[in-house]
């Protein structure tokens, strides 16, 4: 897709009957880079994401562009397995922004500082599973039909050296994640630690391991901040900025990684469940050890805070025995490698 195949931003919302409405501010609290705004049409509100690799350290480290790999999944608009939604009115160009339209889902999408329940996060696993298991072939979408987010720049996005070195995500968060990697290394086990660092360092027998893995559509960023259950009982999922051809492993890993404040059972049995429900769609759950590495990877400095703060988690674990859990599975994983 080519950014002059996409309408102007004026020409979607007129498509939409938005144009004779004023946008209003509209607060958010991410933290990539984009800027939100809100348009009431009668009682109902929409949102309008503006973005651009100028502003977004996320689309820069993942080599996003040149039009967002979010703005062309909106445009596109592809066929997802229920109960699965990605609600998007479209993409458009604003001047050198894209912007993306969608239904305002204040009070649908979950509030990432309050416990789901285990209904609820049967429901999440249940769609996260039917993602993964679709036939995407069949639709015509494989590892080539698309701007996908590069494997390698997905799990190494947030480790110690991207961080630590210069460019966008140095300038964006090395305040905020560099005391916590610090803490992982004093807290981890020495195996742990060196696992996570060499990794770091060379990822490639991590991206082996991964490539003899099959391949299917991820979110890519699923936290529960970006996900929601409708009145309709669909699973909304917004934010499809780092959407990716690559192994569940991947997808699982970050997901029970970046929820773990919020889920109400432990790793293991998260994994588990997520396991049984993809075999039930005739997928496989081969692999999935590796989600401990990827999610060590990635999120090694936030587990590294909660240990030393001694945090308590709504599974009932501590930050503490969360980390020397993480630890101990991704070092047994790692044998695979």
């Amino acid at each position: 897709m080519l950014t002059s195949e996409l309408p102007s931003l004026a020409e979607l919302l007129r498509a939409h009957r938005l144009d004779a409405h004023p946008e209003e501010p509209f607060a958010h609290d991410g933290w990539s880079g984009a800027r939100l705004t809100s348009i009431r049409r009668g009682i109902r509100r929409f949102v309008i994401k503006r973005d651009s690799t100028a502003t977004d350290w996320i689309a820069q480290a993942t080599l996003d562009g040149p039009v967002l790999r979010e703005a062309w999944f909106a445009a596109r608009n592809p066929l997802l397995p229920p109960p699965v939604r990605a609600p998007y009115l479209g993409a458009a160009v604003d001047g050198d922004d894209f912007a993306i339209v969608m239904p305002d889902l204040t009070g649908v999408l979950f509030d990432w500082q309050r416990p789901i329940d285990e209904l609820t996060l049967e429901d999440v696993i249940e769609a996260m599973a039917a993602l993964h298991a679709f036939d995407w072939e069949a639709v015509g979408t494989g590892p080539t039909t698309g701007p996908w987010c590069p494997v390698r720049e997905r799990v190494l996005l947030i480790s110690r050296p991207s961080v630590e070195h210069p460019g966008p995500v140095h300038d964006a968060v090395a305040g905020r994640l560099l005391p916590g990697w610090d803490a992982f290394d004093r807290l981890a086990s020495p195996a742990a630690r060196d696992l996570i660092g060499d990794l770091a360092a060379d990822p490639d027998p991590l991206l082996a391991a991964l490539a003899a893995l099959p391949a299917t559509l991820l979110h890519g960023d699923l936290k529960l901040a970006n996900v929601g259950i409708a009145a309709d009982g669909q699973v909304d999922m917004i934010d499809w900025q780092m959407v990716m051809f690559a192994p569940a492993a991947i997808e699982l890993g970050w997901f029970l990684a970046s929820n773990v404040a919020t889920l109400p059972v432990a790793p293991d049995e998260i994994l588990g469940r997520y396991a049984r429900a993809a075999r039930e769609r005739g997928s496989g759950a081969d692999g999935l050890d590796l989600a401990w590495i990827v999610g060590l990877l990635l999120r090694g400095w936030r587990k590294g805070l909660d240990a030393e703060a001694g945090t308590a988690f709504a599974s009932g674990m501590t930050g503490a025995d969360d980390l020397a859990l993480w630890c101990e599975r991704a070092v047994a994983a790692a044998r695979r490698l």
